[in-house]
């Protein structure tokens, strides 16, 4: 099942324990109540990493898992047209929602839709629920200080492409998030998480908001920003490290 996940397991290591799942019969009844069963990457993903305390809730306006036991059908009260929807995860400040169709829990690997407050409709977000869970657990540990060490470069003339070649970054570094809003670019290298904040509303996809450095490891990421320190005009950042 790893594969399913991948990225967070290749990042995580020895940093994921057994006791960070949900257990067998607490899913199945979770499935009993709902009337049928998870798709198998999703119950498999609360089974290893329902509890992770790096996947957790209480996000600063980013995407997050809802608990198990808070996955719901919309009744007639929600605010979308089509209530067909097994709903698994949320931006709680922004009101937005993460959906599966009820017609495609059937599938393994099902596609995901969400629906924001205002707008009644849902859209795709991403063709694969094995890489939305995948690049939102990841866009979390990056962004939102679930690791010992970090560094954000807030947003600057430098691009995505500045940034990739500063740090040498190849296509086998990168985490492919898949998503239909392309928000973000991920890569792991050397044990430290880079998350790109893509400026969405330019037309120009190499405009950034920020960049996130995490690891679980000081001397990674130490690393990483001497070698980066080497370019003539990097931008400047902020960090945890208490050398920079």
């Amino acid at each position: 099942m790893k594969a399913t996940i991948e990225g967070i397991f290749r990042f995580l290591g020895e940093h994921h324990k057994e006791a960070h799942g949900i257990s067998e019969g607490d899913i199945q009844a979770k499935e009993q109540s709902l009337g049928f069963p998870l798709p198998t990457v999703l119950r498999e993903y609360y089974k290893i990493l329902g509890r992770s305390p790096y996947i957790t809730q209480g996000c600063n306006n980013q995407y997050e898992p809802l608990p198990l036991q808070d996955l719901f059908i919309p009744d007639d009260t929600f605010f979308t047209t089509d209530k067909a929807f097994l709903v698994f995860y949320q931006v709680e400040e922004s009101v937005i929602y993460c959906g599966i169709r009820i017609q495609d829990l059937e599938q393994e690997d099902p596609p995901v839709y969400l629906c924001v407050w205002n707008y009644p409709d849902w859209q795709l977000e991403n063709q694969s629920l094995q890489r939305f869970l995948d690049g939102k657990a990841l866009v979390q540990l990056g962004v939102e200080d679930r690791l010992p060490f970090w560094a954000i470069f807030d947003e600057s003339m430098w691009s995505l492409s500045d940034y990739c070649s500063c740090m040498h970054l190849e296509r086998e570094h990168e985490i492919d998030e898949g998503s239909e809003l392309n928000a973000w670019k991920i890569y792991v290298k050397d044990d430290v998480l880079i998350v790109f904040e893509l400026d969405i509303s330019e037309e120009e996809t190499d405009e950034l908001l920020a960049v996130y450095l995490a690891s679980f490891e000081q001397a990674s990421l130490e690393k990483l920003l001497r070698e980066m320190g080497k370019a003539n005009n990097l931008p400047t950042f902020r960090t945890n490290l208490s050398e920079q």
